[in-house]
């Protein structure tokens, strides 16, 4: 399971003390040998001697040797079988991943392009990410306060951890399994996967031994849990879409009611969240849409350029990084050596300044696949000429006006489909690589292949 939320939620605090079969890694190293096994002593680590094993602020966890441990991990969360040098260790301890998530009004920061950005790198690979059953919604969980506090009757944490551990051994899904069929309401190609399925049963399971440990609950009940547990698992599949989308198809995960016959699908608030960057109403003088990449995740990203009475200069704002801003270098350059054959009188080197904005100013912007974007947005303000408001575009450039290739398409382009984008201006050299799309996406969008800044000009610029 993942938990990722706002601080001061109480993630630390129950996870130590509802359990001493649970162990806590809050930061500090993790290491094959104290999760698994020491090959020097022959020692089983925690994943073969506990009921839980929780990495809290995942994000500063030192993980030593991370390919190894997460090849470990994978085939463990698959099988619950893990092996290192001659012994094979059949294991059942649950791996809760809980960290922190920054959170805007009551849903996830619409920096984040999808929800397991907060975890380190290395476990973002979607053959991990498959492998987890829920994803626990952290923002929704109140912050402690003083009302937090019962004032009831409870069990000692003694006494609790132990009917825990003790109702690990019993199968209360058997009595239930027939009573209900898992189903994609979403009518997908390929269906729910065996991951899928395996998800849900494993999540039901476990709210079934908390909730009616003595194995009866209505069919009303039953369906309670089962939205629950769909929920859970629709969040992973919905961020394994939007990493993978080739991968992983868009599906929607439901369940049917053998007695009845009635469905139910879950609705998830954060599935609707968007970042706020979108096309533009109509053509402007100055605005343009790139596209852009973080980590394997394409996003759009908004300039804006002004000219206005100065002496020459290109003024970057935005949080712009080195590499984009000698990206505003190279489009500057060569606007100066082409500008009469631009159109733009030579006076704009003395009497006028460029302000390159890119908006969102707090997050850092990096690469060069936005230089054919920043000198469409100049070569748009010192003109007066407006941007076609339904185009987006990426490509670095060179100051003899060419256009080179860049990487990340398939994920720009899908991302320039999801904002409504009706064109994409590409590099020439990239076109193969966007055709690897599915076809739904490929039939919405135009694609413009260029090889110089002269012909990307002359498909973004309106021309009356």
């Amino acid at each position: 399971m993942v938990e990722l939320g706002p601080r001061e939620t109480g993630k630390t605090y129950l996870y130590r003390n509802v359990s001493y079969y649970t162990h806590v890694l809050s930061g500090g190293k993790a290491t094959p040998a104290q999760l698994f096994i020491n090959l020097g002593t022959g020692k089983i680590g925690m994943v073969g001697t506990r009921d839980t094993v929780v990495f809290d602020e995942i994000a500063n966890t030192d993980f030593t040797d991370p390919k190894a441990l997460v090849s470990i991990m994978q085939g463990y969360m698959q099988d619950a079988k893990f092996s290192r040098g001659k012994k094979e260790i059949l294991a059942f301890a649950s791996l809760v991943f809980a960290g922190n998530l920054d959170v805007q009004g009551s849903l996830p920061h619409e920096k984040y392009y999808q929800l397991f950005e907060p975890l380190p790198d290395f476990l973002q690979e979607l053959a991990f990410l498959d492998r987890i059953h829920s994803y626990l919604p952290g923002w929704e969980v109140p912050k402690l306060s003083p009302g937090s506090y019962s004032k009831d009757y409870g069990f000692i944490t003694d006494y609790f951890c132990e009917i825990m551990h003790e109702i690990r051994r019993v199968d209360l899904l058997a009595g239930a399994r027939t009573r209900f069929e898992l189903i994609d309401t979403g009518g997908s190609k390929k269906g729910l996967s065996g991951r899928d399925q395996r998800a849900i049963t494993k999540t039901l399971s476990g709210l079934l031994k908390l909730i009616y440990p003595d194995g009866k609950m209505t069919d009303e009940e039953l369906e309670e849990l089962l939205m629950v547990s769909c929920e859970l698992r629709q969040r992973v599949r919905d961020q394994l879409h939007l990493i993978g989308p080739g991968e992983y198809e868009k599906i929607q995960l439901g369940y049917r009611m053998t007695a009845s016959g009635k469905e139910g699908v879950p609705d998830l608030p954060d599935s609707k969240r968007v970042q706020k960057v979108s096309i533009l109403d109509e053509p402007s003088v100055g605005e343009v849409i790139g596209l852009a990449t973080i980590g394997d995740m394409g996003l759009i990203l908004h300039f804006e350029m002004q000219a206005t009475k100065g002496r020459g200069r290109i003024v970057p704002l935005g949080s712009i990084q080195r590499v984009m801003r000698e990206s505003i270098e190279a489009a500057a350059q060569y606007i100066r050596a082409k500008h009469a054959e631009l159109g733009i009188t030579e006076e704009w080197r003395q009497s006028f300044d460029v302000a390159v904005l890119a908006t969102f100013m707090g997050i850092p912007k990096e690469g060069p696949s936005a230089g054919i974007t920043i000198v469409t947005g100049i070569v748009s303000a010192l003109k007066g000429m407006p941007v076609k408001s339904d185009i987006a575009m990426t490509g670095e450039i060179t100051i003899m006006g060419k256009v080179l290739p860049v990487g990340g398409i398939p994920q720009k382009v899908r991302a320039a489909f999801e904002a409504g984008i009706k064109e994409v201006v590409l590099p020439a050299e990239n076109i193969r690589d966007a055709q690897t799309l599915p076809d739904y996406i490929l039939d919405a969008l135009t694609l413009r292949p260029v090889q110089t800044i002269d012909e990307a000009l002359s498909v973004a610029l309106c021309s009356d």
